[in-house]
């Protein structure tokens, strides 16, 4: 069956790739009517300032969004979100994997650059897949936030959604006079950001070059993060539309790990040190000095272009990752050096027939290695897709969506305890192999043409299965066991009814009710495992992580913005949750629930004449229970609870535009910002107190 599949894809793909240029052969008359081909979206005017409201998605522009405080990366944009929930130990840093989507980790969602995925085999102390401080924030032009599983553009394992970075495209500049834009902040506990960046083109020839270091010394006891980013990126333009480009980055992250500090009235008081706040959930004493560094090396290469068979892109990239997670332990530091290697690559063509129908078909491929049990490179992780969609205009009121994705996943688990086999049963490595063809589907109704009153109306119905392997190292070998040798990928359907509508003005709503039903839900059962000894034989740590049964998932996300007079806009955006175990798992009753079920974010912005903006964000969440794990010596892991209470949190600032031109600088924009303004207590989902009032100062500068 699985060979059947591959060569039913492949005879496909020949077909249309053998038979368009003939069709198309009476059509194809001059370089004007093939730059008609490219693809272009037009996206509608209403709603709040830098967000864009479509049935599908929505795309936050990332240089007509105004922030409180300078971004740092693209988590500080993405917190405008409501379900987009940032998990972080510490809002003063990034993170690696700190978000969830629709309530579910960085497991069941895709964050892409330019719709290739993100990834790496992960694992080592959480999922380590996406460390957002290594992302090139200075390089994003704008996010798409495309929730559900409808795409099958992207990896099967969008089951929550996707987060698409797209990059600023290679320019032709009108003068070889390069671009350079400075930014620097300052704020509370020595927090600093600097970045430069400088873009220009000679011809045809482009470039972009960028250093950004942000450095704190944190609001925790012994929590001073430091990063530095290099990129560059050195294109071609070429005709039609197309150009080719190699970039390259480069990150260092030094990262300390909050450690203990015991309130006066704890056994331990004279380790207390009044200059922090309590913190009693870390694993770590303060002499044992625990780091989390990270370097980080990309390459990828772009190139697009508009020929006669359509809208051509070919995207390739290849890294390497290196932590090194260390701390004291009695007279000796113990150290846990992991490399990751990733490598993949995706060609896409996107051909458009007609005004009303477009056809986009292509392939990906991802590799995905660490270092295995000799210290050597190791092959974790292979993917092999294959996707076809297209999107067809019915009626003029009426837009289909339709497609599948093919998908062929292999994982190499490793079964070696350092001493001796885990289960005798298999040999140092198991192979395990799963593959599906995932149907998708996305339809749009405009509603305008039947009553006056229901003029910019839309109603969208997303109807997807999904399919997830357990393709990640947190899966297949959870705290170090062999447990991928029992799990079987999830699947279900996921359904998204969204309503869209300009209410006034260019104030517009957004509200969409999701159901996902999934099968063989992948959970931890750690703290109920009862193969857990040798003596268990073959079954040793087979109930490590388990499938349950079937898991139901309901929720509401509402998005409301635009302007409420010519001066004053806002937004608005609500998410509700809830996850619910059809089965009697003990690990499926406590787990699911997990996850805030409510949480909303807001924004006004108010323009003062024509140089200042008021600013004002506000953040709710409530109550919610997590539970955490920690790694605290070889092959030992500690678990806890963390209760959170329901949070407020206010943050105002105010934007001076300086000066459009002064001398060699130009856009000169002053930010003062207090961030938590009313100081509210509450603590993020690591269980450590979250940072209290912080201000901060920040100017950015053309020249």
């Amino acid at each position: 069956m699985r060979h059947l599949k591959i060569t039913m894809l492949a005879v496909i793909t020949f077909l249309i790739m053998g038979w368009m240029p003939l069709l198309l052969a009476e059509e194809i008359l001059s370089d004007s009517q093939i730059e008609q081909l490219e693809d272009m979206e037009v996206h509608e005017q209403a709603g709040a300032p830098g967000f864009i409201q479509l049935p599908s998605k929505t795309v936050i522009e990332v240089d007509e969004i105004t922030t409180v405080s300078p971004p740092v990366s693209v988590i500080d944009v993405l917190k405008t979100q409501a379900t987009i929930d940032f998990r972080g130990q510490s809002n003063l840093d990034p993170g690696v994997d700190d978000i969830r989507i629709r309530g579910c980790d960085e497991q069941r969602f895709v964050t892409a650059i330019d719709g290739l995925t993100v990834q790496k085999s992960g694992g080592r102390k959480d999922g380590n897949i996406v460390d957002y401080a290594t992302l090139p924030f200075f390089l994003i032009k704008s996010i798409e936030v495309l929730p559900g599983p409808h795409s099958a553009l992207y990896d099967a394992k969008s089951v929550a959604g996707v987060l698409n970075l797209i990059t600023r495209t290679p320019t032709r500049h009108d003068t070889e006079k390069p671009d350079i834009r400075l930014t620097s902040s300052y704020g509370s506990y020595n927090t600093m950001g600097n970045t430069a960046v400088v873009e220009g083109s000679v011809d045809s020839l482009t470039y972009d070059l960028a250093y950004q270091n942000y450095m704190t010394d944190g609001y925790l006891r012994n929590n001073e993060i430091d990063i530095n980013t290099a990129f560059s990126r050195f294109g071609y333009l070429l005709p039609h539309s197309g150009f080719i480009a190699l970039s390259a980055s480069f990150s260092d992250v030094d990262r300390q790990i909050p450690v203990k500090n015991p309130g006066i009235t704890q056994p331990s008081a004279a380790d207390y040190d009044s200059d922090y706040p309590i913190v009693e959930k870390s694993s770590f004493q303060e002499w044992q000095d625990p780091t989390w560094d990270t370097e980080a090396r990309t390459y990828r290469l772009n190139y697009a272009q508009t020929l006669p068979i359509g809208r051509l892109k070919f995207d390739a990239y290849s890294g390497k990752e290196t932590r090194d997670y260390s701390y004291l332990t009695g007279t000796s530091r113990y150290s846990m050096e992991t490399d990751w290697w990733q490598e993949g690559g995706k060609l896409m063509d996107e051909f458009q027939w007609n005004e009303n129908n477009t056809t986009t078909f292509g392939v990906d491929l991802a590799k995905l290695y660490d270092d295995g049990t000799d210290d050597i490179k190791t092959e974790r992780v292979r993917k092999k897709g294959a996707f076809f969609q297209h999107k067809w205009g019915i009626l003029p009121s009426v837009d289909v969506t339709f497609g599948a994705r093919y998908e062929d996943v292999n994982i190499w688990l490793s079964n070696w305890s350092g001493t001796a086999l885990y289960n005798t049963s298999y040999g140092k490595y198991v192979e395990r192999q799963w593959d599906q063809f995932i149907p998708k589907s996305f339809t749009t109704w405009k509603m305008d043409s039947i009553a006056p009153w229901l003029r910019d109306t839309s109603l969208s119905a997303g109807i997807s299965k999904f399919w997830r392997a357990p393709d990640n190292h947190g899966d297949y070998n959870s705290s170090g066991r062999p447990s991928g040798i029992w799990l079987e990928p999830e699947h279900g359907m996921g359904y998204d009814l969204i309503l869209k509508r300009r209410i006034v003005r260019d104030i517009t709503l957004k509200l969409d009710y999701s159901f996902y039903n999934i099968k063989d839900y992948i959970m931890s059962n750690s703290s109920y495992a009862q193969y857990k000894s040798a003596s268990d034989g073959a079954l040793q740590w087979s109930d490590w992580k388990i499938n349950l049964d079937e898991v139901h998932r309901h929720g509401v996300d509402i998005e409301l913005g635009g302007h409420l007079t010519e001066d004053l806009s806002f937004y608005l955006t609500y998410s509700w949750q809830r996850f619910f175990d059809q089965g009697s798992s003990a690990a499926g009753v406590t787990g699911l629930d997990q996850r805030a079920e409510h949480r909303a974010s807001a924004g006004l912005r108010y323009e003062v004449g024509e140089k200042t903006t008021l600013m004002l964000d506000y953040y709710y969440q409530s109550p919610e229970t997590t539970e955490y794990s920690n790694q605290i010596a070889t092959g030992v892991w500690e678990f806890y609870q963390v209760d959170n209470d329901a949070y407020h949190i206010v943050d105002i600032g105010v934007q001076y535009d300086c000066f459009k031109k002064a001398g060699w600088f130009s856009d000169g924009v002053l930010n003062v910002y207090l961030k938590n303004a009313l100081n509210e207590v509450y603590y993020n989902s690591s269980g450590y107190p979250a940072t209290d009032r912080t201000v901060g100062v920040s100017f950015r500068v053309s020249i």
